[in-house]
């Protein structure tokens, strides 16, 4: 149930950000910010959802990122401004992490050995809402208006809360626990410094000095909370877990694979809703987008299936590294096919990338879940979503600056084409390295 509805509030937001950058004459780099911000916000509640999950019982903390999910609605649904839909995206933020406590609630409470059970549950349910998520908003938007649509999704979030409260058993608590707020704020405070920097990039120049200044400000920012990490009581990851040679693989490619998989939800919406006169593009509205995205989640939903039963027979981190050499196919099959891109040619893509991202996400969690103990669920938990949202929030920011580099002539905000097979290069690139990681790990290395 909240892997669901948390899922769905991220993937119904990526059809709809050309028709934000439309309605509030934005750019492609004002429009990242909002994915970038709901990324940044469901960072800082993969690090302390689940570690409040542990602290104080899964029951708390599902009806609390439930409630988060409802507020961060709640905000843009009351003032159609750009500033408000940027607030309410990073609280939705931090909501969304929500799913990922399916994990721990599930391997608590069921019997026997359930670490690959309670991650292929979590990882259906997730796939299963960013179905509905795709299609939802451009269904409600061909009836309803966006500022009715982020109202009707807070009245359910709410009734969500009410039946996590009533559903999710109790659990145990560790009350001796500490969350290390400081160390949150200070990643956060360093993430979008970087972020900043990077998109102001692409509208300003490389060489600009409020580019350069944020960059460098975040990178010595980043210097210095890694610094105090290290000597930190209460740090966000646990760097002892990190001797584990699995650990250390699957933390790595986690921080690669974040990446390549936001390519698929932020570059082909504002693809595929480029109006054909332009010379490329498929003049797609928000249903229309969400629909040929949707093998994306349906696939990925069967894929995480079959990665859960691959991964009882064999080491998890093979399974991502086969997720990750889809992701890179589908990748290819883009670039090569963008010249004469088709409704087919992103219906093929995003059904392999489907599979990519399915055995990716089982892998990964499978992987660091069958390394940690189960007092440590949540942390286990939090470290791999924390470092694929890292490297996720870097994904639009990125792309964005790729896409402003270079408009089309006479057309001043609109890329050209050749920025999105640039900006699938360095995606494939990460596909790459994840798959190398994943399959070079020698069988010593795990558990």
């Amino acid at each position: 149930m909240t892997g669901f509805t948390a899922a769905a509030v991220t993937f119904m937001l990526s059809p709809l950000l050309p028709v934000l950058l439309r309605d509030f004459q934005l750019t492609v780099g004002d429009v990242a910010w909002v994915f970038t911000l709901l990324l940044i916000g469901s960072g800082v509640s993969t690090i302390l959802l689940p570690r409040l999950a542990d602290v104080l019982g899964d029951r708390v903390a599902t009806t609390l990122g439930a409630v988060f999910l409802a507020i961060g609605t709640a905000i843009p649904g009351a003032v159609h401004t750009y500033p408000a839909l940027l607030v309410g995206a990073s609280v939705m933020g931090v909501g969304a992490a929500t799913g990922q406590l399916g994990v721990g609630v599930l391997r608590r409470h069921l019997p026997g050995e359930s670490v690959r059970t309670a991650v292929v549950v979590t990882q259906f349910a997730q796939a299963s809402g960013a179905g509905v998520g795709l299609v939802a908003g451009g269904v409600a938007l061909s009836h309803i208006s966006m500022q009715q649509f982020f109202l009707a999704a807070m009245c359910c979030y709410l009734v969500v809360a009410v039946l996590a409260w009533t559903v999710v058993p109790p659990s145990p608590r560790d009350r001796t626990a500490v969350f290390g707020v400081g160390n949150v704020v200070g990643l956060v405070a360093w993430m979008v410094l970087l972020l900043y920097g990077i998109n102001a990039a692409g509208s300003d120049g490389l060489t600009s000095f409020k580019a350069i200044g944020f960059v460098v400000a975040g990178l010595v920012g980043a210097a210095i909370w890694a610094t105090r990490e290290k000597r930190s009581k209460a740090p966000v990851f646990d760097l002892a877990l990190l001797r584990s040679g699995t650990v250390a693989r699957t933390m790595l490619a986690g921080l690669t694979i974040g990446m390549a998989i936001q390519s698929v939800t932020f570059l082909i919406p504002f693809y595929v809703q480029t109006p054909p006169a332009a010379g490329y593009g498929l003049g797609y509205d928000a249903l229309h987008t969400g629909l040929i995205l949707l093998p994306y989640s349906v696939v990925g939903a069967v894929a995480g299936i079959a990665g859960g039963v691959i991964a009882a027979r064999t080491r998890p981190l093979v399974v991502a590294g086969i997720g990750a050499v889809c992701h890179a196919v589908a990748a290819l099959w883009l670039i090569t096919s963008i010249p004469n891109a088709s409704a087919t040619s992103f219906f093929v893509a995003a059904c392999v990338y489907g599979v990519g991202s399915g055995m990716v996400g089982v892998g990964l969690f499978a992987s660091m879940q069958s390394c940690v103990p189960q007092s440590l669920t949540g942390m286990g938990t939090s470290m791999v979503g924390i470092i694929v949202t890292i490297s996720g929030a870097l994904g639009p920011a990125i792309y964005s600056t790729i896409l402003q580099s270079k408009s089309l002539a006479g057309a001043s905000g609109v890329p050209a084409e050749d920025r999105y097979q640039i900006c699938l290069l360095v995606a494939l690139a990460c596909d790459v390295v994840v798959a190398a990681i994943c399959l070079t790990a020698r069988r010593r290395q795990q558990g």
